[in-house]
């Protein structure tokens, strides 16, 4: 026997050593969740001596702690070795695979089992016919997360934390598996009802998992079957390897002829480069056959490699209105790659992007795409790092056509250079419903100029967040001139402005002028004091169905905020007003007063208020 083959002997005798026997439970439990101890005794192997485990003076939560933190100290004395041994072999094999033997998987397999029946049967009178299949999947699951894990970016991991990764997979699904009670105790395998016609693959775990064939082909038999009829599909949240991703595949070819929206998002998280991009390959070939109308590609961080391993979704898909790249790394690159691929982008009217790195010089190639698509109802490029130069850009590819109704460029540096080209493009979008320009600089001149544009051309304006873009108090008369104008509009968003008492109280009255449905308004961090904040109160008890007011982060003293709530409640709405955590009541802002008492008592006859 070799030297190496010793020490494996001797790794595994001391293991089962360590070991202690499979013992049921004695006690009759009623709660699943104290069933745990269970579960932690089966995963862990460890025991404290010196407490009876079973006592019900124990919590159980207690008596699971103990046993990992023991199994922590084991784990660590009894892999150290192998560690060191296998951290050679692994270098001469060029990459880390997690591998336990077939006897070690059965052992942790045949413990899940006979505590799955011991809680089965302790916890709901019945033994559990199938334990032994719920131990078999647990098992499976783990060892695929593990072994996805195995590898990374910047080199392959310890064994030992690899181990532990698996030995913490299986008891969240332990655990997962006695919560669900005597149906999820036992294993059955009743089909998880989708709502219609559309197939929601995170409905069917709560975790996040790393598909092996087998377990796709469980979890996706529906798509798989005979006579499937699903409109939409949704994978997101699930990890797909190659094997994996070709049943996937397989199931979009057997709904080809009724599939219409598709969601592959978050779909290759944790896999290495070269298979996450096999795996979107996969998945567009099996699209090939349907018509899609919509694509999310979201939170896959794939950039252009990425988005050209989808090369055959995007040029054979003709009748695409809705796309989304969301989270993927879309470089200038990227979008120019979109562009080249997009079969037909003067169909789109949902172009959604979001937390990417575009810059001016990718906004080129998003411009092009939204300019042709004329009948764009639905744009999104949230936090894409373009400039001025690049919102001049959007707005031109806007003014192409007439039919936005939904408009999102929060967290890029429009400015008023661009702010200044909007207000020329908006107004010729007369069915504008929502406008997220958050955190956009538009400043205390623009900010009021490109608001009252929308508010001439875009009647139908419900929703506005216009967040932190420093109107301050010199731009908010021609921010609240603006607002007086939007007659239907139900959503405003408008903290981070520093407005202070006397700027807020102007946009308070304003709503109020307006008659306008409102039923949210967030005034956070505008260092409101006194009269803001009675002024928020007031306008808020006076509209009928209001539902939420956001005060915090200003500097309303105690006194004051006991009287905002007495003005709400007197309305029957203390609960609208959101909580106060990060108020300063001794703050102070500089204001003039004698105006600010005059703006809060116009508004108060107008509301037909004693102040």
């Amino acid at each position: 026997m070799s030297k190496h083959n010793r020490r494996e002997t001797a790794y595994k005798s001391s293991r089962l050593a360590m070991s202690p026997p499979i013992v049921a439970p004695t006690p009759v439990v009623d709660d699943p969740k104290c069933a745990l101890v269970t579960v932690g005794a089966v995963l862990f192997r460890a025991r404290d001596t010196t407490h009876d485990s079973t006592s019900p003076h124990v919590d159980a939560h207690e008596r699971l702690d103990r046993g990992r933190r023991a199994n922590d100290r084991a784990l660590d004395h009894r892999l150290q070795r192998r560690t060191a041994e296998s951290r050679a072999h692994d270098t001469v094999a060029g990459a880390m695979v997690f591998a336990l033997s077939e006897a070690q998987r059965e052992d942790l397999i045949a413990r899940m089992d006979a505590s799955l029946s011991a809680i089965g049967f302790h916890c709901h009178g019945d033994t559990t016919l199938n334990a032994r299949s719920k131990a078999e999947e647990i098992e499976q699951r783990a060892f695929s997360a593990a072994d996805v894990s195995s590898s990374t970016t910047s080199g392959d991991r310890p064994l030992i934390e690899v181990m532990r990764l698996y030995v913490k997979k299986a008891a969240e699904l332990m655990k997962e598996a006695v919560e669900a009670g005597a149906d999820g105790a036992n294993g059955a395998s009743e089909d998880v009802e989708m709502d219609g016609d559309e197939f929601d693959v995170s409905k069917t775990s709560k975790d996040r998992e790393f598909y092996t064939q087998q377990r796709a082909e469980q979890v996706l038999a529906p798509l798989l079957s005979k006579g499937a009829t699903y409109s939409k599909v949704r994978l997101s949240t699930k990890s797909f390897g190659i094997d994996a991703a070709k049943v996937a595949s397989r199931g979009f070819v057997n709904l080809a002829a009724t599939l219409k929206e598709v969601d592959l998002s978050d779909t290759i998280a944790g896999r290495p480069e070269v298979e996450a991009l096999k795996a979107m390959e996969i998945f567009s070939e099996g699209l090939l056959a349907a018509k899609l109308k919509s694509v999310d590609l979201s939170d896959n961080a794939f950039g252009e490699k990425g988005v050209r391993a989808c090369t055959k979704l995007l040029q054979g898909q003709t009748e695409l209105e809705s796309i989304a790249f969301l989270n993927n790394g879309i470089s200038e690159q990227a979008a120019r790659a979109i562009l080249e691929l997009l079969a037909c982008p003067e169909k789109l009217t949902r172009f959604h992007l979001d937390k990417n790195m575009t810059g001016n010089e990718g906004t080129v190639h998003i411009a092009a795409i939204v300019a042709k698509a004329t009948g764009m109802k639905d744009f999104k490029m949230a936090g894409s790092r373009f400039f001025c130069e690049g919102a001049v850009m959007l707005a031109e590819a806007l003014s192409k056509g007439t039919s936005l109704e939904r408009l999102d460029l929060n967290d890029n540096n429009v400015n008023e250079e661009g702010a200044e080209a909007f207000a020329k493009v908006l107004p010729n979008h007369p069915n504008l419903e929502f406008l997220n320009l958050e955190a956009t600089a538009l400043g205390p001149d623009m900010g009021g100029t490109l608001l009252s544009a929308v508010a001439k051309g875009c009647p139908k304006l419900e929703v506005l967040h216009v967040s932190s873009n420093d109107f301050e108090r010199e731009g908010a008369e021609g921010v609240a001139q603006a607002i007086a104008e939007m007659k239907n509009l139900k959503v405003l968003t408008i903290g981070d402005n520093i407005l202070g008492d006397y700027g807020f109280t102007q946009v308070c009255v304003a709503l109020s002028d307006s008659n306008a449905p409102l039923v949210r308004l967030d005034a956070s961090c505008n260092e409101l004091t006194k009269a803001g904040a009675i002024a928020a109160a007031q306008l808020a008890a006076s509209k009928a169905g209001f539902e939420y007011l956001n005060l915090d982060g200003n500097m309303i003293p105690e006194d004051t905020i006991e009287e905002i709530r007495a003005i709400l409640s007197a309305a029957g709405k203390e609960h609208v007003l959101a909580p106060m955590e990060d108020n300063d009541p001794e703050g102070e802002a500089d204001e003039e007063e004698d105006s600010t008492d005059n703006m809060l008592s116009m508004l108060a006859s107008r509301l037909k208020i004693e102040i």
